[in-house]
């Protein structure tokens, strides 16, 4: 079975509130779960950065619903590529959404300090540059 990791950003409109923000990622755990997807997603009020990665077929199919979402305003693919092997041995999502929520073990806190725990040890440099970009000032930020 052929593998894909798909690296990609998007931008959710005015209408996502923090609290549906934390409920979708929750829904989005357990889809990929129910999938056989992994990868990390990380989040603020506006932007996120997802590293989603699976068979082929059903990464890129996932890819689209997110898409096609209505409250995401734009998505960026920046990476499709074929893989040997996965990254993550799970999937979850890294919040930073300004409110105090019960975090658990699939949904949790996004800091400067637990970016380091939610990444692989060694990285691909795609991964490593991609989080690099994107995991800065703004992306830990709230508003």
């Amino acid at each position: 079975m052929e593998l894909s990791q798909l690296i990609y950003t998007s931008t959710c409109t005015d209408a996502m509130t923090p609290r549906m923000a934390y409920q979708v990622s929750a829904q989005s755990v357990a889809v990929c779960e129910q999938l056989g997807l992994t990868g990390r997603v990380f989040a603020n009020n506006r932007q996120a950065l997802a590293m989603t990665e699976g068979p082929t077929e059903i990464v890129r199919q996932y890819f689209q619903a997110v898409s096609a979402d209505i409250l995401v305003e734009a998505t960026l693919l920046h990476y499709d590529r074929v893989i040997e092997a996965r990254e993550f041995s799970d999937y979850s999502v890294w919040l930073n959404l300004g409110e105090e929520f019960a975090f658990c073990d699939k949904v949790r806190r996004l800091t400067e300090q637990s970016v380091q725990d939610a990444l692989p040890a060694y990285p691909s440099a795609k991964l490593r540059i991609m989080a690099t970009a994107y995991l800065y000032g703004d992306m830990l930020a709230t508003g």
